[in-house]
Parts: C-alpha cells; structure tokens; sequence
C-alpha cells in the first residue's frame, strides 16, 4: 500500500511534468498492474479497488469510476499475467498498454452512465493511446532496470 500512496503523491506532483501531448502516465496503475501480476487476480482486484478508490477521493467528481476502471484492470493484467514468465518486461509493456487502455475505457464508460457531457470522445480516445503507449514505455524500462538489478536472485 506504501508503494501506491507514493505512486498517488507522484501522480500529483512530478509526473504532470512528463507528458506527451498533454497527457501524463498513470503512476498509480504502473504499480497496480506490477503488483498484479505477482498478487493474483483476487489479491489484485482489491488492490485495483484501493488504488481507484484513493485517486477519486482526491478528485472528488469522479464517483467512484476510478475505483471501478482500476479493479477491471487489474483483475485483468493478474488474469493474463498468469499464461506468461513474470519478469519479462514485454510482458509488463504489454499488460500496461492493454491495461491502461481498457481502465480508460471503462472509466469514460462510467463516467458516461453517471450523465457526464464528455465521456468517451474522440479526444478521450486519442488521450487513451498515448497514455497507453507512455505507460507501456515506463513499465517496460522499469521492468527492465528491475530484472537487471535483481538477475542474481531469480
């Protein structure tokens, strides 16, 4: 839980900074889909609720649909996580592209169902891929650096 907190106060604070087109990475689902893939889809799934449940207490008009997007990604990066090798960092890329892009997917879904104006358009679609192929790029070196750093102990 320490490890999402940090992720929550980065978010905030330092990856504004680093976005393209506008867009930042997500921190908060970079360590929801990590812990995923080691948790389990059960373990994962509260996991996913914790996290998505924190992001909407701080932004206060999302109702509930971070909490909602984040479980359904993280019970999905757990699922599929367990067909492949666990420290393959194409499959942590590969888990946080499909994962961010289905977590915005549902998130805009809900927000769509609870009457907001600007759910799901094309720009949301467009942000959707970016940040995807951002947190794909970020886990993937992350992963990476980890699986070097810690070869002798696997």
């Amino acid at each position: 839980m320490l490890a999402t907190a940090l992720a929550v106060l980065a978010q905030g604070t330092i990856l504004p900074r680093l976005t393209w087109a506008g867009v930042p990475p997500s921190a908060v689902l970079l360590v929801v889909i990590w812990f995923s893939v080691r948790l389990g889809p059960q373990r994962a799934a509260v996991l996913g609720l914790l996290a998505g449940l924190c992001e909407d207490l701080l932004s206060g008009t999302t109702g509930g649909s971070w909490m909602l997007a984040t479980l359904v990604a993280a019970s999905l990066a757990a699922s599929l996580a367990r067909r492949f090798f666990s420290d393959s960092p194409l499959l942590y890329a590969g888990l946080a592209f499909v994962g961010t892009f289905v977590r915005d997917a549902v998130f805009w879904a809900a927000m769509q169902i609870a009457g907001s104006p600007f759910a799901w358009s094309s720009l949301h679609f467009h942000d959707a891929i970016r940040q995807s192929i951002l947190d794909a790029i970020f886990l993937g070196l992350f992963a990476w650096w980890y699986r070097a750093r810690h070869r002798d102990n696997l």
